[in-house]
């Protein structure tokens, strides 16, 4: 009885995920190193070097419209509410998109000189000291026009093997102030995350061959 009433709750579980289950969401880890650091004012008190490893992801919603319907080749889906956005990790620093305040743009430019895939991160939480994190972007093109085929928002992470040129992932501070400071890292891998739905439905695979496994059906 408990085995079925532990299956049962599985099943429960599932049901009631958050609406990332419908397969809107889309999560991108992303794994580097840090490429130089500019810190005038010593924020970061020498504790973030190059070649130190980053990682992070960024949401984004698929059935967010194109704020530039007009132009077919140039998509603009700005998002305004979590979970979107982007997380960096740096050692012990963690530069985010402000959850009560999001303003992240991912864009995609089809066939325009070449195709590019960015996103940006524009209102983003301070430092625990109050160091005041004014922008996050990514930007990578393909100067061939070939790794992308329209300017929709993709369900896929970007093959990194299909884009010639990356600009690095830009962290920065307000320019000529206290907290003007610059990281700029080299994105050396992209991954699909998988969503919560599809993390429960394999937990629960993973149960029932368990039964079967072990022979834990009920006999008739």
């Amino acid at each position: 009885m408990k085995k079925i009433a532990g299956a049962f709750f599985a099943i429960l579980l599932c049901g009631f995920l958050p609406a990332v289950s419908s397969g809107q969401l889309i999560t991108i880890g992303i794994t580097g190193n840090v490429s130089s650091v500019y810190d005038p004012h010593n924020i970061f008190g020498g504790q973030i070097h190059s070649n130190d490893t980053i990682t992070g992801t960024y949401t984004y919603d698929t059935s967010t419209p194109d704020s530039n319907p007009s132009n077919p080749s140039l998509g603009r889906y700005w998002h305004y509410s979590q979970p979107c956005g982007v997380s960096v990790n740096i050692n012990s620093f963690n530069f985010r998109t402000d959850p009560d305040n999001v303003n992240f743009l991912l864009g995609i430019s089809n066939d325009n000189g070449g195709d590019i895939y960015w996103f940006h991160s524009y209102s983003n939480s301070p430092l625990p000291d109050g160091t005041l994190v004014d922008s996050i972007a990514w930007q990578i093109t393909d100067s061939t026009g070939t790794a992308l085929s329209n300017d929709s928002l993709p369900t896929t992470a970007p093959n990194l093997t299909s884009w010639d040129m990356d600009y690095g992932l830009h962290i920065s501070g307000p320019p000529r102030t206290a907290f003007e400071f610059e990281i700029i890292t080299n994105i050396t891998s992209v991954v699909l995350v998988p969503e919560p739905a599809t993390i429960c439905l394999f937990a629960l695979g993973g149960l029932m061959l368990r039964k079967i496994k072990f022979g834990d059906f009920t006999k008739s």
